[in-house]
């Protein structure tokens, strides 16, 4: 049987998904001010584009 330690592989990998995720969490928030600026930028990059994206279909 191929599958034999399925239950096994599951529990390991639920026990890596929460870790990796309060990891990421823990991350997050103690760069949270660094989180707030990398947003702000890719969000000034959208509406940047976007701005681009409406004034090539006017043009059109």
């Amino acid at each position: 049987m191929p599958f034999k330690d399925a239950p096994a592989k599951k529990i390991g990998l639920t026990v890596l998904g929460i870790a990796l995720l309060l990891t990421g969490i823990t991350l997050v928030f103690s760069w949270w001010p660094l989180v707030v600026i990398f947003f702000k930028g890719v969000l000034g990059m959208f509406l940047a584009v976007t701005g681009l994206v409406v004034l090539a279909l006017i043009r059109d």
